[in-house]
């Protein structure tokens, strides 16, 4: 059983380590083009690459090579992973708990109203400063999208 479960790992975290591969190519890759918006997916793949490479690593090292602290380290950072994931989801519906959309007659799409939603969103929501860095966020993404279209044909 306990090779068979260090199998197991070993070859999860091989093909995660592969998967990270092409997605640090990719971020590579759109650091030689010169366009706004390749320039601004390369940093969030590189990190998220070199990321997983790191971790599937020391996975695939604990697990094939018995090599205990790395599969402390892999253990702790996944376990770390989840946590974080379980935490951000359990958050999310706290914060949106009740905010369902209204039925409204004659339209395909629901109503939804800020009331419903708890008072630290409908606080966080109304501040000012935060209403303005939504607002240069949605122009400059559009102005982000209307150069890439322009920069690739």
């Amino acid at each position: 059983m306990y090779r068979f479960s260090n199998s197991v790992i070993g070859f999860l975290n091989l093909f995660t380590l592969l998967a990270s591969i092409p997605i640090i190519g990719a971020g590579l890759w759109m650091a030689r083009s010169n366009t706004t918006c390749e320039s601004f997916l390369q940093t969030p793949l590189l990190v998220v690459g070199f990321i997983i490479l790191i971790i599937s690593l020391a996975g695939f090292i604990g697990a094939c090579f018995h090599v205990a602290w790395a599969l402390w380290v892999y253990l702790l950072v996944m376990l770390f992973l989840i946590g974080a994931l379980m935490a951000l989801t359990i958050f999310g519906f706290v914060v949106t708990d009740q905010g369902g959309g209204v039925e409204v007659p004659g339209r395909m799409y629901k109503e939804y109203d800020l009331d419903s939603y708890s008072p630290w969103l409908r606080k966080r929501i109304n501040e000012p400063s935060l209403l303005d860095d939504c607002q240069n966020l949605y122009f400059g993404f559009k102005d982000l999208c209307q150069g890439c279209f322009l920069d690739t044909f």
